[in-house]
C-alpha cells in the first residue's frame, strides 16, 4: 500500500495535462458549492418575473445575471451551484452505499465460499445482466418518489462491480505469506481482513469508485430529468436540463449550462479515473 501511495506521489509529478485540467475544474466545482454563500448572487428560488429569460453575458445579458435567468426570473448561476451540491452529494453518498455493499458481499463470498459464494455471485451476474435505469423505474413505480428512497437506488447501481472486484482479490490474497503467517499465529479472519487484506486491496477499489461516480451522477440527472429524481422546490442538474428542455428556443441557456456542467464533471471524474487507473497497473 505504502508502495502504491508512493509511486502515486511520484507520478503526480508527471501528471498529464489532461488530468490538470480536470482537477482544476472539480475544485473549482467544489469551491463554488463550498463558498456559495458569500458569493454576490440571489437565492435560487428568488422569483423576478420582470427579468425573466435573460440571456447570459455575452449574449446580450448583464453582470446581474452572468448566466441568465430561466421563466421565472430565477438566476441560474444559484440554481447551477445549488444543482451541482445536490448531484455531487447524491452521487458521493450513493457510490460509497455501493461500494461499501459491494466489498462486504464480495469479501463474505471469498470467506464462506460453498451456497454463500454462489448466491453473491448470482447476484453479481443478475445486476449486471438487467438494464438498471428499467429496474429503477419499476420501483418508482410502486413506491413513488422520494429522496430516500432515491438515494437507495442510487446506492444499489454499480455494487456488483466492486462485489466482483473484492472478491477475487480476496481470493488472490487468502493464499498470500502474510496472510497464512497471521492465520498461523491465531488472528482472527475479520482482524485479517479489515486491518490487512482491505488495505492491500483499497486502491483498486478507488479506481472502481472513480468510474461508478460519473456514472452515478448521469443516472442521476437521467432520471431527475424523466420527473423520477430530485423533485422541486429543489433542484439539481438533471431537473434543470428536463425543465430547460421545454425552452430551447427562447431560453437555451436553461438547458445547455447544465448539460455542459454533467459532460465537464462526468468527464473530469472519467479522465482521473482513467490516470489513476495507469497509474496503479504500472505499480
Amino acid at each position: 500500500m505504502y508502495a502504491v501511495m508512493t509511486a502515486g506521489w511520484r507520478a503526480t509529478k508527471k501528471m498529464p495535462l489532461s488530468v490538470k485540467i480536470a482537477l482544476v475544474w472539480l475544485l473549482l466545482c467544489l469551491s463554488l458549492v463550498g463558498f456559495a454563500a458569500w458569493l454576490p448572487i440571489p437565492e435560487k428560488n428568488t422569483l423576478n418575473l420582470m427579468a425573466r429569460l435573460l440571456p447570459p453575458v455575452g449574449w446580450g445579458g448583464g453582470l446581474d445575471h452572468l448566466l441568465g435567468t430561466d421563466e421565472l426570473g430565477r438566476d441560474i448561476l444559484a440554481r447551477l451551484i445549488s444543482s451541482m451540491r445536490t448531484s455531487l452529494l447524491l452521487a458521493l453518498c450513493a457510490t460509497m452505499i455501493s461500494a461499501a455493499l459491494g466489498t462486504t458481499l464480495g469479501i463474505l463470498a471469498a470467506h464462506f465460499g460453498g451456497w454463500v459464494d454462489e448466491l453473491v455471485v448470482g447476484a453479481i451476474d443478475a445486476q449486471a445482466s438487467l438494464p438498471f435505469i428499467i429496474v429503477t423505474l419499476t420501483i418508482t413505480a410502486f413506491f413513488g418518489s422520494s429522496l430516500m428512497l432515491f438515494l437507495i437506488i442510487l446506492g444499489l447501481y454499480g455494487w456488483e462491480r466492486f462485489a466482483r472486484l473484492s472478491r477475487a482479490m480476496t481470493l488472490a490474497s487468502r493464499g498470500r505469506g502474510y496472510v497464512l503467517a497471521m492465520q498461523t499465529l491465531g488472528f482472527s479472519w475479520w482482524r485479517i481482513y479489515l486491518r490487512h487484506v482491505l488495505p492491500n486491496i483499497a486502491s483498486a477499489l478507488l479506481v472502481t469508485a472513480t468510474i461508478n461516480f460519473p456514472e452515478t451522477i448521469l443516472l442521476e440527472t437521467s432520471l431527475s430529468f424523466l420527473g423520477l429524481g430530485i423533485q422541486p422546490p429543489n433542484t439539481s442538474l438533471g431537473n434543470m436540463v428536463g425543465f430547460g428542455r421545454n425552452y430551447l428556443l427562447t431560453g437555451w441557456w436553461m438547458c445547455v449550462v447544465p448539460g455542459v456542467t454533467i459532460f465537464l464533471c462526468t468527464l473530469a471524474v472519467s479522465v482521473i479515473g482513467d490516470w489513476a487507473r495507469s497509474v496503479i497497473s504500472r505499480h
